[in-house]
């Protein structure tokens, strides 16, 4: 059978010659290394992480829009701990421009078109059964 060359980049090369190097810092080689241990707590540190990054996205987000209604803190603070973009909204409503538009903007724009709905849409008939 022939052999084939795989080319490997140079920065997984160097990450792992660095492991190599470091071995004996690392407890791999040790009888009470637990790997699923060692998993959990990345995983841990990973998400107390993008907490802190989404706490901070959400703070510099909420000094962009300045002052909101309580109904709109609430539910844009339901919106992101449920894992979405302050800068994304669940109507999947854009601006004029075709962008996305960002929490607060398009709940304002639902809640304008759930009042006054003829006025966006053309053909609206009120006397629908629905």
């Amino acid at each position: 059978m022939a052999q084939k060359s795989v080319p490997v980049p140079l920065y997984l090369l160097e990450a792992i010659f660095r492991l190599l190097d470091d071995f004996d810092r690392l407890d791999f080689h040790k009888c009470v290394y637990n790997p699923r241990l060692d998993y959990a707590n990345a995983v841990w540190e990973l998400r107390l992480k993008i907490q802190q990054l989404q706490y901070h996205q959400m703070e510099t987000y909420l000094l962009s829009i300045g002052d909101i209604a309580e109904d709109e803190s609430s539910a844009l603070h339901e919106w992101a701990e449920s894992g979405n973009s302050v800068y994304s909204n669940p109507y999947m409503l854009y601006d004029d421009s075709g962008v996305l538009m960002d929490f607060i903007n398009g709940y304002r724009m639902a809640a304008e078109m759930a009042e006054n709905p003829s006025s966006f849409f053309d053909d609206w008939d009120d006397d629908l059964p629905f």
